[in-house]
């Protein structure tokens, strides 16, 4: 009886372990490409980071311009301005995205065929079903971000400039900011 016990014990505990590796895999997969940089040419080679900093640098840029610009104004809604412009993205880059490319990348593993509207990734196969999921992830990414013009807001104060920086003028674009926030 008790041996039956030690291995169900023995049993659980490797369940547990193999559970935790199938979640933490998927995650820490997609921090490390998160720090590389994006392939499509439009990301000017930022990484999905440094894209998603600048967009809230921008995001607090246009939200101050457009405060100076119009000094009766009174925001009236939940939370800051910066949440109402920025949070969407935040949301939808960081757990609606990944959870829609899973989907994609899972349907693709099931021998569904990609058609117009559904980027789904080809040659899904449990071996290399992490590195799909990214490819179909940044795909939607671009698609959401740059494809569709989510530059033009419909909030007027949340309308940014496409003017996405390479690397090297983020670095300056950052330290610019971080001046700018101490004054």
């Amino acid at each position: 009886m008790k041996t039956i016990r030690k291995g169900f014990a023995l049993l659980f505990k490797i369940t547990l372990l193999a559970l935790l590796i199938a979640l933490l895999t998927p995650i820490l997969y997609f921090a490390w490409q998160m720090g590389k940089p994006l392939s499509q040419p439009e990301f000017k080679e930022l990484t999905y980071y440094e894209y998603m900093a600048w967009r809230k640098m921008a995001a607090e840029d246009a939200i101050a311009k457009y405060m100076a610009s119009h000094p009766t104004y009174e925001y009236t809604g939940i939370g800051a301005p910066l949440t109402a412009c920025y949070s969407a993205h935040v949301v939808g880059g960081y757990i609606f995205l990944p959870a829609q490319a899973f989907t994609y990348a899972l349907a693709a593993l099931n021998g569904v065929k990609p058609y117009e509207k559904h980027p789904l990734p080809t040659d899904v196969t449990l071996i290399n079903f992490v590195s799909k999921w990214w490819d179909t992830f940044e795909h939607l990414f671009w698609y959401n971000q740059i494809y569709l013009d989510s530059f033009g807001s419909l909030v007027v104060m949340c309308r940014l400039q496409p003017d996405i920086p390479t690397p090297e003028e983020f670095e300056a674009l950052k330290m610019e900011h971080q001046l700018s926030v101490v004054q």
